[in-house]
């Protein structure tokens, strides 16, 4: 008289704890234990039900419904089958067999294997196209009112492939990251989001250093695994826009952090490195990746500060070749480098692609003129805390052109000091019309890049027609 749970027999697709419940899902089914006795699954009488009883329900559709993860929310349970998303709730302060219900909230294709994700104020799941991958997002959930969602991926339709296999999420960094295991290529997604709404959405591509094992966040730092095909090692990314023990400082005081890969500070090194010379040989604390670009920073201040505080904060930035065998590879240095710090790691590139310009009008809503005759002139980029900035500047018939700002121009700086600006605004002149020019932000530095803002100035005819 007390009937098996309906997963006894079939697959369980996950497994959950909900309100002090151990859960299944089982095809449609959505089994939970009693409450507060996670392996009992079978009711106490046949005569009287209680509210602790064990919760065996189903969830139903037109179409066939397959369970396969599940997400918790402040309205309830989130239930995701192949097409469809379900709220398991209850009306009343209980969850129990009497009062639990299934409905269904939104009709969206879902990925079986990866399981969604928080991203705070909204939960975030995966749905592939042959080709691509895209990324919904469920918001505003409640038992009476239909939910908000919408494509995040809706900006960039093409850019996540179908095979990604590896997600994970920060609700306190705001960031979503994308990658397939075995892949050196991660899809990340930062947004801003306040109580007015979401402000500000961005989507880019980040190459690691080996293929992709695994990744995940703790706290403000972004984990990802990786491996060579030899070796695996666990690169940590701090996520925070500042740092208030960054290496490099300013004169105006201003502190960052070297924006290299798997970089490590004071290397074990030995001087002279071979007879008399004036070498230093700095030994890499890991293996080398071959075909990675091997940067050396080095910092003037001496470890601990015992030569005082007249030491340089910044000596040089160098680009040594790597020699010896695993796992005593090593880098020459000239110079005597005993006792300062040293930052190795390896140098990567960051481009920003910029879109076709157009002249926009228009109060409220941007209309762009797409028609006229558009000459740009000039190009100026608002930079915060940067070093050198490369832009290539592409123009349809002319050869290719690249022009390297520097952050502070020479006789402007002390020497042997930090080559980096609080602040600048950066022209670059183009003087071609706007369909032909294709243009790109690059920063393949050791030090930071940051982009503030960006106008251009130019000579704009409507030809004598008018628009309305």
């Amino acid at each position: 008289t007390n009937p098996l749970p309906t997963f006894v027999g079939s697959t369980i697709r996950n497994m959950f704890f909900y309100r002090n419940r151990f859960g299944f899902l089982s095809g449609g089914n959505v089994v939970m234990s009693k409450a507060a006795s996670f392996y009992d699954f079978f009711a106490g009488s046949a005569q009287v039900a209680t509210a602790d009883d064990p919760i065996d329900i189903s969830a139903s559709s037109t179409k066939p419904v397959f369970l396969n993860y599940v997400k918790n929310a402040s309205a309830g349970l989130v239930l995701f089958s192949d097409n469809e998303q379900f709220l398991l709730s209850t009306d009343s302060d209980i969850l129990s067999p009497e009062t639990a219900k299934i409905n269904t909230l939104s009709a969206f294709e879902c990925d079986t294997d990866i399981s969604a994700v928080d991203l705070g104020s909204s939960i975030a799941f995966l749905s592939k196209s042959p080709l691509w991958t895209r990324v919904f997002e469920i918001a505003n959930i409640s038992t009476t009112d239909p939910p908000s969602t919408f494509n995040t991926t809706g900006i960039v339709p093409e850019l996540v492939p179908s095979d990604v296999d590896n997600i994970a999420a920060s609700p306190g960094m705001s960031m979503l990251s994308l990658g397939n295991t075995g892949t050196n290529t991660l899809y990340q997604y930062r947004f801003y989001q306040t109580s007015e709404g979401r402000k500000a959405s961005t989507w880019y591509k980040w190459d690691l250093t080996g293929t992709l094992v695994d990744q995940f966040f703790d706290t403000s730092t972004f984990y990802a695994i990786v491996s060579d095909g030899t070796n695996v090692s666990i690169n940590s990314i701090d996520l925070r826009q500042a740092s208030d023990n960054g290496f490099l400082t300013l004169p105006t005081g201003e502190k960052t952090d070297v924006c290299m890969d798997m970089y490590a500070t004071n290397p074990y090194r030995i001087y002279p490195s071979t007879g008399s010379l004036d070498v230093t040989r700095v030994y890499l604390p890991f293996t080398h990746h071959a075909g990675k670009t091997l940067a050396v920073v080095a910092l003037g201040g001496y470890i601990g500060g015992t030569l005082g505080a007249t030491q340089a904060s910044v000596g040089a930035i160098l680009y040594p070749t790597v020699a010896g065998s695993a796992p005593n590879q090593y880098v020459d240095i000239a110079g005597d480098y005993r006792g300062k710090n040293l930052i190795i790691g390896y140098v990567y590139t960051m481009t920003v692609d910029l879109p076709k310009l157009y002249y926009s009008s228009g109060e409220g809503q941007t209309k762009n003129d797409y028609t006229s005759d558009l000459i740009i002139h000039r190009i100026k980029v608002s930079t915060g805390l940067s070093g050198p900035v490369k832009y290539n500047v592409n123009l349809t018939g002319i050869p290719d052109r690249s022009e390297t700002v520097s952050a502070i121009m020479p006789y402007t700086y002390t020497a042997n000091d930090v080559a980096m600006a609080a602040e600048g605004i950066h022209e670059v002149p183009v003087y071609q019309r706007n369909e032909n020019i294709s243009l790109s932000i690059v920063g393949d530095t050791p030090l930071p890049v940051s982009l503030l803002g960006m106008t251009w100035e130019g000579k704009y005819n409507r030809k004598f027609y008018s628009r309305a």
